[in-house]
């Protein structure tokens, strides 16, 4: 099939015609890096989606202005989601369903292997709390969408319509075409021409990037970096890029060679901090003022330190790194980072 480039405004009318809820403070702000672009060699910019508002703010907002307009117009008065115990999305739904009146149901997955990190009120959970989500807790290998399905039966018995996050979540390539969108608007006007856009990867949010760029005529490369090892992400992430372009009448296709995804940095696992994403949260405290999380954002940054060390990046590139949030689990992190940081007990 051949792939046809669609207008900025034509992309903007055929998302206008999706269910969507006001969650974000939009358009994020898109701000350059100069001490780290001096250092690295690079011209980078970031765009900073830790700044979308909703509950310390995060890529998932955007999500959930797509999925909770679905669940509203489907009459829905339940939402219930489930990740690990330290979840940004999870996080952002409570305080989405607190602002929008909807009841929410979070089921969290304990990870073992984060030794450090303790099943216990603090960082994202604390949130969750705070927002009035009924969290219930699974073992790491129990299957979390039945274990979803489950809540969502035991509020059908009580007379509720629940709607339930599924993953991969298509209403994410939605939130980030908009996201591309505004990027695309943003370098116009300060006279940008990117080539690559970075950012942390798990699936959706690439896909949408990846329809945006595409349906454009874009030349821009488009990078996830993965924050777990799970083989078949160049798959899924083609798979989902192709169901967000059909749903929205697009003639994208994409397979899996064509899209650029590594799990490089991860480390020894999900959840788990690397030395070089906490080197990367370090330089980007220190010299731009900025917090990224060791979950996901410290390791995408730290794949630019790599690629701008190995002559991947030079100074004939410019870069946007998506800042996706996720601080709020920098502080159910403290007992593995307070060394790293040079802290010293009062």
């Amino acid at each position: 099939m051949v792939e046809v480039a669609v207008s900025e405004s034509e992309l903007w009318e055929r998302l206008g015609k999706l269910p969507r809820v006001s969650l974000a403070t939009l358009p994020t702000p898109l701000e350059p890096l100069p001490r780290i672009s001096q250092m690295l060699g690079v011209q980078i910019f970031i765009k900073r989606d830790d700044l979308t508002g909703l509950a310390f703010g995060g890529n998932k907002t955007r999500h959930l202005e797509f999925g909770i307009g679905q669940a509203i117009s489907e009459g829905c008065d339940v939402i219930v989601n489930g990740a690990a115990a330290q979840s940004n999305y999870c996080r952002q739904t409570a305080a989405a369903c607190a602002k929008l009146g909807l009841k929410c149901a979070l089921v969290l997955r304990r990870l073992p292997e984060v030794e450090a990190i303790k099943i216990e009120p603090q960082g994202n959970l604390l949130l969750d709390y705070l927002f009035g989500a009924d969290v219930r807790f699974v073992e790491p290998d129990e299957d979390l969408e039945l274990a979803k399905d489950r809540v969502a039966d035991e509020y059908r018995c009580k007379g509720h319509k629940p709607f339930v996050i599924r993953y991969p979540d298509v209403s994410a390539g939605y939130g980030y075409l908009v996201c591309l969108l505004e990027l695309v608007e943003q370098c116009r006007r300060m006279g940008i021409k990117p080539t690559h856009i970075i950012h942390s990867s798990s699936t959706p949010t690439q896909s949408g990037f990846i329809v945006g760029a595409k349906s454009l005529g874009l030349d821009w490369k488009v990078i996830g970096i993965s924050p777990l090892k799970r083989e078949g992400g160049h798959q899924r992430i083609a798979e989902l890029t192709n169901i967000v372009a059909e749903n929205l009448g697009l003639s994208v296709k994409v397979t899996p060679e064509e899209v650029l995804f590594t799990m490089e940095f991860v480390g020894e696992g999900y959840g788990i901090p690397t030395p070089e994403g906490i080197e990367a949260m370090k330089l980007m405290a220190q010299l731009e003022g900025i917090v990224l999380d060791p979950v996901y954002t410290a390791k995408a940054f730290a794949a630019i330190i790599a690629m701008a060390k190995s002559g991947q990046l030079t100074k004939e590139h410019t870069v946007i790194f998506v800042h996706t949030g996720g601080t709020p689990a920098l502080f159910a992190y403290q007992p593995v980072l307070v060394e790293a940081f040079g802290a010293s007990k009062p």
